[in-house]
């Protein structure tokens, strides 16, 4: 081989993007490119003249050898000339898996043996997210099926019991002041049996909206009056408080693209939690400002309230479903919001140090790929 042929070997194997490592027959290392430095966090001199084992953790380490002396004395092949999945291990003992292929190669009368190493991490955090996939998908479908089956159950316990209802209030008034005190009674306990079922009818609904699949349609669209309109249909539902609403937006362009419909849901979740929260009266800050994401252009959008904030075990957990800080409520609400905020491609998180109330922090894009 000429002298120009073998730097253009080399160029090629130091510009592989797996490691390429080669060893001699007994397992010592005597050549490391750069994929396979990067790769284990070793440097060349660190491994050369070293036995390859110590890149990979037990029970690989002890059978490496083993499987070379065989070949070497039989000629039977285990590992040469076949690819296969194992364990490496990095110069920080953290693991990883890869796909190995061994082949043989001749250096004068001197036997050696090329080692190709593949990352499979990235593959396998693949196949974890798609098989994840597949079972919230199939999960949703039940719990849809049986979302759909309850409500149905529930609205006929629900128009029998409004019978029923009447039917007390009937025999109320037929009846005499002494003999009204068990059906006023039966009309408590009636009242109450409504109210579980509106409860449970909530959390199925609740189970459907995060079971669904979140479509979009989305428009260039001005969020401030969004949060205004949300808002003051949550101020006629909690008339016992004063609630005050301050914009900040500095003349940021508040646009964006964005489903109206869907970020309905994400401020009304977030407002009735922070209503719920706060001490009468209610203050409520929005802050608009113009932001970064992914390196591109986004609205930020930072919402806080004067209730008694959040604690670090709070803001961990408040996005899981079920998690609940309310004395009644799902745990779902915060759940579904942040899953129409990723869906919208933006982020939201919790702040706030538990003092000096809660603050959730919504960044999104301005744009997207499709518009």
């Amino acid at each position: 081989m000429t002298a120009n042929e073998q730097a253009r070997l080399k160029s090629i194997v130091e510009t592989a993007v797996d490691g390429i490592i080669t060893i001699d027959e007994r397992g010592f290392i005597d050549s490391f490119n750069a994929a396979a430095e990067q790769l284990f966090g070793y440097s060349a001199d660190e491994v050369i003249g070293h036995n390859v084992s110590i890149l990979t953790p037990a029970p690989y380490k002890e059978r490496h050898d083993g499987y070379l002396a065989k070949y070497v004395e039989t000629g039977i092949k285990n590992i040469i000339g076949v690819g296969r999945e194992v364990v490496g291990q990095r110069k920080d003992g953290s693991r990883f898996p890869m796909r190995l292929s061994v082949g043989e190669f001749w250096l004068g009368d001197q036997r050696r043996f090329t080692g190709i190493v593949h990352d499979l991490t990235k593959q396998k955090q693949a196949e974890e997210r798609a098989t994840q996939s597949e079972r919230l998908a199939a999960i949703g479908q039940m719990i849809t099926a049986l979302t759909h089956e309850s409500r149905n159950a529930l609205q006929l316990s629900q128009a029998n019991l409004e019978m029923l209802v009447c039917e007390i209030e009937e025999l109320r008034k037929s009846c005499s002041a002494a003999s009204s005190i068990p059906v006023a009674g039966a009309l408590e306990h009636a009242g109450r049996i409504q109210m579980a079922q509106d409860r449970l009818q909530r959390l199925f609904n609740e189970l459907r909206e995060f079971a669904a699949p979140v479509s979009l349609d989305r428009e260039s669209y001005n969020l401030q009056p969004l949060v205004g309109q949300v808002l003051n249909e949550l101020s006629s539902l909690h008339s016992n408080k004063q609630i005050h609403l301050r914009h900040e937006s500095n003349g940021v362009d508040l646009r964006c693209a964005v489903d109206p419909f869907r970020m309905h849901q994400v401020f009304r979740n977030i407002l009735e939690n922070s209503i719920a929260a706060c001490p009468d009266p209610v203050s409520i800050d929005v802050g608009w400002s113009q932001s970064q994401l992914r390196g591109a252009p986004a609205l930020r959008v930072a919402l806080h309230d004067n209730g008694p904030g959040l604690t670090r075990e709070q803001k961990q957990k408040v996005f899981e479903p079920f998690f609940t800080t309310k004395k009644t409520g799902t745990g779902l609400g915060l759940a579904i919001t942040r899953r129409i905020v990723e869906a919208h491609g933006g982020q939201i998180v919790a702040e706030g140090n538990g003092t000096f109330g809660a603050e959730f922090v919504i960044t999104l894009p301005r744009q997207t790929s499709a518009m």
